[in-house]
């Protein structure tokens, strides 16, 4: 086995020794191109894909913040409650089911778990959570078992609600270790 070894590295090396000449730089040489049209990027931010749906928008209520079109059932509910965020993703499943609810963003993944009721997807998690910033950092994508992918604009309103619920959770432990 060794000598087998031997062999394998000798031909390495004579394969290696017969790349040295000119057409080994020239296989390196790197390739301009003239690019005539260029433009800068957008200063908009956007997830690969569409919008879902392309008139759903966020409508902040009190202590929460609401996803989806005009007078149908929310696509994604978020609020705070207690110092944490809960997110509930309005899709059907077995009664008791787990899984986990995944937002992808530019700036960060969050994946909460969640269970679902037999009609919602539901789970907290604290406001001071680092990885909240999936959601109110840009424009995010979430998906569920049997939910499918949901792309949402960027939205301050999502900031201002994880903000103002850590400010909640800050205020009720200094309340608790008075």
């Amino acid at each position: 086995m060794r000598a087998d070894r031997l062999w394998a590295a000798a031909i390495a090396a004579l394969a290696l020794a017969s790349c040295s000449g000119d057409e080994d730089k020239a296989a390196t040489a790197p390739i301009r191109l003239q690019l005539t049209d260029a433009r800068p990027a957008p200063d908009e931010i956007s997830m690969p894909g569409k919008i879902d749906p392309p008139d759903g928008r966020w409508i902040r209520t009190g202590e929460s913040a609401v996803y989806g079109e005009p007078g149908m059932p929310a696509l994604l509910k978020l609020s705070c409650e207690n110092g944490s965020v809960r997110a509930i993703r309005n899709v059907p499943s077995d009664d008791g089911a787990k899984a986990m609810l995944s937002f992808v963003g530019y700036r960060g993944i969050l994946r909460l778990p969640v269970s679902n009721d037999g009609d919602k997807w539901a789970g907290a998690l604290a406001s001071d959570d680092p990885h909240w910033i999936a959601l109110t950092g840009g424009p995010f994508y979430a998906t569920v078992a049997g939910g499918g992918k949901v792309i949402f604009p960027a939205s301050s309103t999502l900031g201002e609600l994880v903000d103002g619920c850590k400010t909640r959770l800050a205020k009720g432990t200094e309340r608790d270790s008075a």
